[in-house]
């Protein structure tokens, strides 16, 4: 919720929904996203699932973990993405029926 009353407030807002934008900005992590729906996945399964070299993938993953859209659980040496909140699916959703 935004604070109206606190202009700091409102601005960190801003400056946390443009992240949140500028994520969702690249067709590869939409397919990230939308891949993540089905439930968590490592680095690598992502990496096949949509098409994309382990390296980029890691570089994507790291933007959308940055604006807090997936969050990561390590079981050994594989690392496990999952999305953070399942709203992020409808987000997706409605930026692809805006586009239409």
């Amino acid at each position: 919720m935004i604070d109206l009353t606190n202009p700091g407030s409102l601005e960190a807002e801003r400056v946390r929904s443009a992240a949140v934008a500028r994520a969702l900005g690249d067709p590869k992590r939409l397919c990230v996203l939308e891949s993540l729906g089905t439930g968590e996945a490592s680095v690598g399964e992502l990496a096949s699932r949509v098409s994309c070299q382990v390296p980029n993938m890691s570089q994507h993953l790291l933007v959308l973990r940055s604006a807090g859209l997936v969050t990561a659980r390590r079981d050994g040496n594989t690392v496990y993405y999952r999305l953070s909140d399942p709203r992020i699916l409808e987000a997706c959703h409605l930026l692809s029926s805006i586009a239409r």
